[in-house]
């Protein structure tokens, strides 16, 4: 499965070389375990290619505070994950799971 995902802030945190982590996004952790090995893309607006994205390796849940039990992913960055668009059905607020199986 992959997703598309609004990120107007930037909240980006560089883990290491070529590794970061996005959060706080509000989805079930059911859902977010499918995600894993899947690639995200994160977009300006819904109807701009994405400006950068990559291939979600795990994700955690935010334990305490404000964010807490929102999802957190990581990810390793992939330069073919630039400048992907989505169409513009099936976006659910500010994200757009994509389950390429039937």
């Amino acid at each position: 499965m992959n997703i598309h995902i609004l990120e107007t802030t930037n909240n980006f945190i560089k883990v290491q070389e070529n590794v970061w982590e996005s959060g706080y996004w509000k989805l079930d952790e059911s859902q977010a375990k499918k995600l894993v090995g899947g690639e995200i893309y994160f977009h300006k607006k819904r109807q701009e290619p994405s400006f950068y994205g990559g291939t979600i390796l795990a994700y955690r849940v935010a334990p305490e505070g404000v964010h807490e039990g929102r999802i957190i992913f990581t990810l390793k960055h992939l330069t073919a994950c630039r400048n992907v668009r989505t169409d513009k059905s099936g976006w659910s607020k500010n994200m757009k799971v994509i389950d390429p199986q039937p």
